[in-house]
């Protein structure tokens, strides 16, 4: 499945930045790519990657196989990813992670334990992510309007220039 978000606009037709669906894959497969080599691999490879199941450990296994394969063949480096949160999965706890909360209630909103278990995978990585005090919090807002736990409008996020630099002209792949 693909998971695209409506705050992230439109990266999902240039794929020039790596959506957080791909981002969960990449955390379960211990996979870290840097995003010019995103960018370096072909659109399609990007397209395959956005779309492969990860649902299983054989899933995981194979999007490991094709991403390593994709990354060789366009000279990409790829690093083991090395982060705890992503071997815990944290996202799955079935508490709302302290974090998760704290940066919710900051933004006027609620998540209770019972509303967390209720999202989709998916949807908890993201929260998980943009808790991130660190990140604009424009993103959490615009995903949290996005889910329907906080009333409406989002803020506009800017893809292109939040998430990631574009690649430069003429690179097209």
């Amino acid at each position: 499945m693909y998971r695209r978000f409506a705050f992230e606009g439109d990266i999902h037709e240039a794929l020039d930045c790596v959506p957080l669906s791909v981002r969960r894959k990449l955390d379960l497969a211990s996979l870290k790519i840097p995003l010019e080599g995103w960018q370096r691999l072909a659109r399609s490879d990007r397209l395959a990657l956005c779309h492969l199941p990860v649902d299983s450990d054989l899933d995981i296994e194979v999007y490991r196989e094709v991403m390593t394969g994709f990354c060789d063949r366009a000279a990409v480096p790829l690093k083991p990813l090395d982060d705890p949160n992503a071997a815990a999965r944290v996202w799955n706890a079935p508490q709302t992670p302290e974090s998760v909360r704290a940066r919710v209630v900051a933004l006027g909103a609620d998540l209770a334990d019972d509303t967390w278990r209720a999202q989709d995978e998916e949807s908890r990585y993201a929260l998980v992510k943009l808790a991130d005090p660190k990140r604009n919090p424009n993103k959490i807002h615009a995903l949290l309007v996005e889910l329907g736990l906080l009333a409406g409008p989002a803020p506009l996020v800017h893809p292109k220039v939040v998430v990631c630099e574009a690649q430069p002209a003429g690179r097209g792949t």
